[in-house]
C-alpha cells in the first residue's frame, strides 16, 4: 500500500531523501501546471515550482500534518507564484511546445491549439485571487474548502473568487 504525503513528509523530516522524492514524483506536475496558470510563462514556472519543492523540502522538520499536504504545498507554490508574479507582469503568449512532428498539424488540432490560447490568454487577465481559484478548482479539483485553506480564506470568499472569475471568462470567451 504507498504511504502518504503527510508519511512521506515525516520520512523526509527524518532524512529520509527518497521519501522527498516520492513527493516531488507525485505533485510536480500538478505544481508546474498550477504555476504556469499562474505566471503564463514556463521558465517562471518551473522555477517557481522548483523553489516550492525546496522550500518543503528546507522546512521539512517543521511541517504539521494537520492538514492535507497537498494544501499545504499549493499554499507555499501560491505565495511564491504571487511574489514571481509581481516582480515581473506575465506575457499574454502562453508557452506552447512545437509539434514534433514534420507534417501540418491537423485542422482539429489547430482548432485546439487557438481554443487553448484564447483561454490562457483570458485566464492571464484575471486577477491573481480569481485565477488561483480557478486553477485550484479546475485543474487540481480541489473542493471549496481545501481552496480555502490553501489561499487563507473562506469558503464563502473561495465561491465569491470563482463567481466573478467565471464570469470574467464568460464575457471574454463568449465566441467559444
Amino acid at each position: 500500500m504507498p504511504k502518504s504525503d503527510e508519511q512521506l513528509m515525516i520520512e523526509t523530516a527524518g532524512g529520509d531523501i527518497d521519501s522527498f522524492e516520492e513527493i516531488v514524483r507525485r505533485h510536480q506536475f500538478g505544481a508546474f501546471n498550477v504555476a504556469l496558470r499562474m505566471l503564463t510563462d514556463e521558465h517562471r514556472a518551473a522555477d517557481a515550482a522548483q523553489e516550492a519543492f525546496l522550500r518543503v523540502f528546507e522546512n521539512a522538520d517543521t511541517y504539521k500534518p494537520t492538514a492535507k499536504f497537498s494544501t499545504y504545498f499549493y499554499s507555499i507554490l501560491r505565495r511564491i507564484c504571487i511574489d514571481h508574479y509581481r516582480r515581473k507582469k506575465p506575457s499574454l503568449k502562453p508557452g506552447f511546445e512545437s509539434n514534433e512532428s514534420d507534417s501540418k498539424p491537423v485542422w482539429s488540432d489547430l482548432i485546439k491549439e487557438e481554443r487553448d490560447r484564447k483561454i490562457h490568454e483570458a485566464l492571464s487577465t484575471l486577477p491573481a485571487r480569481q485565477r488561483m481559484a480557478i486553477t485550484l478548482k479546475y485543474l487540481r479539483q480541489m473542493s471549496y474548502k481545501e481552496i480555502g485553506e490553501t489561499m487563507n480564506c473562506s469558503t464563502g470568499a473561495v465561491d465569491s473568487l470563482l463567481i466573478r472569475a467565471r464570469n470574467k471568462l464568460k464575457e471574454i470567451l463568449v465566441d467559444l
